[in-house]
């Protein structure tokens, strides 16, 4: 049930028993649709990491033009640029009827990978561990926690919920994760339908009334708690004062799941989705159960991984006839009028449009899920508008592997925080900058944005190789 440390000590000792508040099994089921948050609504943070980049012609601190090796094309951004007529590219089409409700940016560069990559452009490991992190990295991972992480602590320390974080996965081929809990201690998501089920709902009411098996876990659970209670209190005598404040917060911590647990609201569960193997069918149902948990305040965070999978059950199914979605991006390098695979040009547009499309229907089912207007919180906002939704990849362009302005999609305004229903434009040529691209802006800066919408006051997140610290210029 609980980790098994590598260190010992009283560093270990302390990360130990904050582990074990936390990894409780299911302390959960305790928030419900009624959301006992005495008339105030949850923030909360959603990544959807879409592996392998998306259709663009981006370069270093160029654009390719299409009349060579690669293509011309740029598929990700808005046709339209103007804010009162924002109107999407090719791939996010879909996101259309939420409009209003997005931030699409450019310029964001993943600094931390294209600094320690010896071609400065990103590579696929350096990419991927630094792409949430915008960390230091070695060949055994990044050595800091991912944004999503930092935020799913903060936020059950002052909201606590069943789960610190959720994270499901569409398996495809990767070169790692971009998840992290720690230093050198990455992340995976539950890769099954019906195992993700298991352990978010399985103890939640199936009518709005505890079962007999819920409230006997209820019972074991809030004995366990006691239990950790008195332990916390018997270890503040076993440590140095300089530690006391650490143990301190753990109480607080295990008071307000106490608390909670006392006052239990019920969580109507979704339908167990039963078995599923093919991706075609193992995201949809993997977006219903993040709609249900988020509605059922059973995280604060949630975390979808969509894998660099082929869509052959899509209309343009496998006509390439590669057999990875890697091989897929780098085709991009290659299909242009003078490249050795010119001829497929249109096949494998089509594939290629048709893959994205279908990973951003998952974004747009979990948007129509969490903006569902007959849902409202107290505050008179949808979960959606109490939210941050961020969609992203390692790259843009994956055939040359650059980590250069990163497909970024923000949906959702963390309660008001951000101005939504706009498109901004961070290259240093501007948005008529033709085919030159330069940006001083990195993830850096975003997810430092991000912290604050959260309710923090950072000055920084990430390692020193951002151009600037502090937070992206504009947002709010």
């Amino acid at each position: 049930m609980f980790e098994r440390f590598k260190h010992s000590g009283r560093r270990s000792f302390l990360r130990g028993m904050g582990t074990m508040a936390l990894g409780l099994p299911l302390l959960e089921y305790t928030h419900g649709e009624a959301l006992a948050h005495g008339g105030e609504a949850p923030k909360r943070f959603i990544t959807v990491f879409s592996h392998g980049g998306t259709i663009s012609n981006q370069g270093k601190n160029w654009r390719h033009d299409g009349t060579g090796n690669h293509h011309g094309e740029d598929l990700w951004r808005p046709v339209d640029t103007a804010d009162a007529t924002l109107t999407l590219g090719p791939i996010q089409a879909v996101l259309q009827p939420h409009v209003g409700k997005l931030l699409l940016l450019e310029g964001i560069d993943n600094k931390s990978a294209i600094e320690q990559d010896q071609y400065s452009a990103g590579a696929h490991r350096i990419a991927n561990r630094t792409a949430l992190t915008a960390g230091d990295q070695d060949d055994n991972g990044s050595k800091s926690p991912s944004i999503d992480q930092v935020i799913a602590e903060r936020l059950s320390a002052s909201n606590p919920t069943p789960f610190e974080r959720i994270h499901l996965s569409v398996h495809g081929h990767n070169y790692g994760t971009p998840y992290y809990r720690a230093s050198n201690e990455s992340m995976s998501g539950i890769q099954s339908p019906s195992e993700a089920w298991t352990t978010l709902f399985a103890g939640v009411a199936e009518n709005g009334e505890p079962s007999p098996e819920a409230q006997r876990l209820l019972s074991m659970r809030t004995s366990a708690l006691d239990g950790l209670l008195t332990s916390y209190g018997d270890a503040k005598t076993r440590v140095s004062a300089a530690d006391r404040h650490k143990i301190d917060a753990h109480l607080d911590h295990l008071r307000a799941l106490e608390n909670e647990l006392m006052n239990p609201v019920v969580c109507s569960r979704p339908e167990d989705p039963g078995g599923a193997e093919s991706a075609q069918q193992v995201g949809p149902l993997h977006v219903s159960l993040l709609i249900a948990a988020l509605r059922c305040g059973l995280s604060n965070v949630a975390n979808l991984e969509i894998g660099d999978l082929l869509t052959p059950w899509t209309d343009a199914g496998n006509v390439t006839g590669v057999t990875l979605g890697h091989s897929l991006g780098h085709d991009a390098r290659d299909i242009g009028p003078t490249g050795p695979k010119a001829a497929m040009y249109d096949d494998w547009f089509n594939e290629a449009l048709d893959n994205r499309r279908w990973r951003m229907g998952l974004v747009r089912q979990l948007l129509d899920g969490l903006d569902d207007e007959t849902f409202v919180e107290p505050n008179g906002m949808t979960v959606l508008d109490n939210s941050l939704l961020m969609f992203t990849s390692e790259f843009r362009n994956a055939s040359g592997h650059y980590a250069y302005n990163l497909p970024m999609l923000l949906a959702g305004s963390a309660g008001g925080h951000f101005e939504t229903g706009r498109f901004i434009d961070y290259n240093s040529y501007g948005v008529d900058g033709g085919l030159e691209y330069e940006s001083e802006h990195s993830t850096h800066n975003l997810f430092t944005s991000i912290l604050h919408a959260m309710g923090g006051d950072d000055a920084h997140f990430g390692n020193d190789m951002s151009n600037y610290q502090g937070p992206l210029p504009g947002l709010v």
